[in-house]
């Protein structure tokens, strides 16, 4: 009974941390981690159930199976997004656009982050997504000021602005820029 409440704890937790509403930085590897448990505590709460001790080893070894599938896949996805260094940050207040190199397999990308806070409760939003083997944003700025207009701008090449709001509690980005050329907007 203890697992299965806990377990059901898990689950509300990893449920919050997949939806992410308020773009806390540590989301998506805290959304791995508590399924994780999830899946651990559903399957010890599980296997004690049956009464039938073969039927017990056969819950706790498909339990096992899926939670070793579970943490394969969540080490690929983790993996798959590489890692990451801050380029350059402009900073406004509480505020700031982060430029960000990442990496995808082979490729060099680069990515505009708003970020607000540190430590545990930093919000991270994606503003621009730029494209494998493309240039980093000529310039990153707040229009405006930032606690009032909240306004970002992007100026990914001559003549190539985007301009995104965001939201001041949860740090919502809309709209989140993807380009789909290198040679265009």
């Amino acid at each position: 009974m203890v697992c299965a409440i806990c377990a059901l704890v898990a689950a509300a937790l990893a449920a919050f941390a997949a939806v992410n509403p308020f773009h806390l930085r540590w989301g998506g590897p805290a959304t791995a981690v508590l399924v994780g448990l999830t899946i651990a505590l559903v399957t010890a709460a599980a296997a004690v159930v049956p009464r039938r001790r073969a039927n017990r080893i056969v819950t706790a070894v498909l339990g096992t199976l899926i939670l070793v599938g579970w943490c394969a896949a969540a080490i690929v996805g983790l993996r798959f997004s590489g890692p990451q260094r801050d380029v350059t940050t402009v900073a406004a207040g509480n505020y700031r656009l982060v430029v960000v190199e990442g990496h995808a397999f082979v490729d060099t990308v680069y990515s505009v982050h708003l970020r607000r806070g540190s430590g545990p409760l930093e919000q991270d939003s994606l503003v621009w997504q730029g494209l494998a083997e493309g240039s980093p944003p000529a310039q990153v700025r707040f229009h405006g000021d930032p606690a009032a207009d909240q306004q970002v701008e992007v100026v990914a090449g001559p003549g190539c602005g985007y301009r995104s709001r965001y939201d001041s509690l949860t740090l919502a980005v809309d709209p989140v820029h993807r380009p789909l050329r290198l040679d265009g907007c």
